[in-house]
């Protein structure tokens, strides 16, 4: 399971690599990024599911060096732990603050921390003894996480980022938590 993500993040590397120059990106004022991005997604041991590769898709403006709004979207397939006979999918989506933190003098190096809000839609269905649990939800969904973004070039770089998600299901109970770890391509369009 974990090799296809190993060899997503070499050739997301490679292609960041390759796409260098003279000239290095940065996070300017009044410029949008766009991070298409692969990952790995773990679930809470309460939740019972199993841990899955996960994809998704993030634009972000820039309204001065230091912060940003970003919007993003991402999808997981899984299924329980126990029997693999009920599958879920989530689809994620939310609108999150960026403020980034310049680590090296020409920019180079930008980490990073999130923290925004959206709505997850999850997706049950299979066979079970208990079909309530079969169905789909959308509901209100928290995240915070944190990243690090590397340029190599003026209009591209290479993002490393994990966050943590949380929501509540419906008909109450505990907050169920999954963590995402991403890796992905920075491009920079714009700015001033």
């Amino acid at each position: 399971m974990r090799r296809p993500l190993v060899k997503a993040i070499l050739l997301l590397s490679v292609l960041a690599a390759g796409l260098g120059g003279p000239a290095w990106a940065q996070s300017r004022e009044k410029a949008w990024e766009l991070n298409p991005w692969v990952g790995f997604t773990t679930f809470d041991k309460k939740v019972g599911l199993d841990d899955k590769m996960s994809y998704g898709f993030r634009f972000g403006y820039n309204w001065s060096k230091h912060h940003m709004v970003e919007f993003g979207f991402s999808s997981v397939s899984t299924r329980d732990s126990k029997t693999g006979e009920l599958k879920a999918d989530l689809l994620t989506g939310n609108v999150n603050y960026v403020y980034n933190i310049f680590l090296h003098r020409r920019d180079r190096v930008v980490a990073f921390v999130t923290a925004g809000a959206g709505i997850v839609s999850v997706s049950t269905f299979g066979l079970t003894a208990n079909p309530d649990l079969i169905g789909d939800e959308n509901r209100f969904l928290t995240n915070y996480g944190a990243g690090i973004r590397f340029f190599g070039g003026r209009r591209a770089g290479f993002r490393l980022e994990a966050r943590q998600y949380s929501y509540s299901p419906a008909g109450g109970g505990d907050a169920q938590d999954f963590t995402e770890f991403s890796a992905g391509m920075t491009i920079v369009l714009g700015g001033a």
